[in-house]
């Protein structure tokens, strides 16, 4: 008799993009962030069964994983504080994804889903619209 799994939970570390975590402007209306993985980041993802996808034609060819969640994750600073900075962050920002996966069987098949739940930014670069002038607002 097989053991169900239950719920677990893990983290990815990795470069964000598109992070979307603060309100939920994504095509399906979800809250979303785009990890660029590297290193150990790529194997423990394989080993969590994400799906690891990889584009030599965006992101220099980096590894990466799309994760989404339909309620808003928890964000915090790099010292584990509640978040309080700007809420318009640029890709390039780094930081630490909390993701749980459940398992699912019901009528319309078995699996695993995958959502994040928190996230740490260790590192924040500030969105600045292309073309703006970042040494002065004079015409």
């Amino acid at each position: 008799m097989a053991t169900a799994r239950r719920t677990t939970t893990d983290y990815l570390e990795g470069t964000l993009q598109y992070p979307y975590i603060f309100d939920t402007r994504d095509r399906y209306d979800h809250y979303s962030v785009k990890v660029l993985l590297s290193g150990d980041a790529i194997v423990k993802a394989r080993k969590l069964g994400l799906k690891l996808k990889q584009d030599s034609d965006k992101d220099n060819g980096v590894p990466y994983v799309q994760l989404r969640s339909n309620y808003k994750p928890d964000v915090f600073d790099e010292n584990g504080d509640p978040y309080d900075g700007t809420t318009m962050i640029s890709n390039g920002s780094t930081g630490i994804v909390k993701i749980t996966q459940r398992p699912y069987d019901n009528q319309y098949g078995k699996g695993v889903s995958t959502f994040f739940t928190a996230v740490k930014l260790l590192s924040v670069i500030p969105y600045q619209a292309d073309g703006e002038d970042r040494q002065s607002s004079e015409f």
